[in-house]
């Protein structure tokens, strides 16, 4: 059982619902979620972060961008937290080239009527045993109907400078764990191990059977590794 709450920090177009199948796996774990959809910038969300987070020492639990946003945030204010997981993303900002495609893809939003996640876009997210399971796909994509086409947009464009925080990640005085799937679409399960395998104090987890929607895809797995994480 987790020795304080776990301050859980959802990915981008995702909520509370991202975690409900971890939870049942963590029973006795008392859990908060975090809230940001509506932000207009980083700084936005990363107030949303800190203004909702539990009084005390939480263990912070970040999947994709909300890993992100978890990683800037403890290193801003490390005696909040008593260890910082990140799940299924990486401590690198963006190349120049993923800037530009967000930027027309948030141009494209703003003139069409988005109809949602195509199944294409899908295979990149979920991996291929899991995709049939509706279960998984049918609320990842309701749960982007529901929060929208100009959520999306500002998801999209307000996270678009991130810093890279590798240096500071090493420096942190709270255990860090990076979770990542192997064979994630999304974020190259290489890139990260690099950079964990070289920082001493940060330690890497690896899932297999997954791609990027984790919390969905391997619950029960996920929710083991966190317990034993914060205990």
């Amino acid at each position: 059982m987790p020795d304080a709450p776990l301050y859980l920090i959802p990915g981008t177009m995702c909520d509370a619902r991202l975690w409900a199948p971890v939870a049942v796996h963590l029973p006795e774990a008392e859990i908060r979620h975090c809230d940001y959809a509506g932000s207009e910038t980083m700084e936005a969300m990363l107030d949303a972060l800190l203004d909702q987070a539990p009084a005390g020492p939480c263990h912070l639990v970040g999947f994709s961008l909300g890993g992100y946003l978890a990683m800037l945030i403890a290193i801003k204010h490390p005696t909040r937290f008593k260890s910082l997981v990140v799940i299924a993303t990486s401590p690198y900002g963006l190349s120049d080239g993923e800037k530009a495609l967000r930027q027309r893809n948030a141009e494209m939003l703003t003139r069409l009527t988005y109809r949602g996640m195509s199944k294409t876009r899908l295979k990149q997210f979920v991996h291929t045993d899991n995709l049939e399971d509706k279960t998984i796909t049918g609320t990842i994509l309701q749960m982007e109907r529901d929060m929208g086409q100009q959520e999306l947009i500002r998801q999209l464009l307000a996270p678009i400078n991130r810093p890279d925080m590798t240096e500071e990640l090493r420096a942190l005085a709270i255990p860090v764990h990076f979770i990542m799937a192997e064979d994630d679409a999304m974020v190259p399960f290489e890139a990260v191990e690099k950079f964990t395998t070289r920082s001493a104090n940060i330690t890497l987890h690896k899932v297999t059977g997954s791609g990027h929607m984790m919390p969905f895809e391997v619950p029960a797995e996920l929710a083991k590794i966190i317990a034993n994480i914060c205990e």
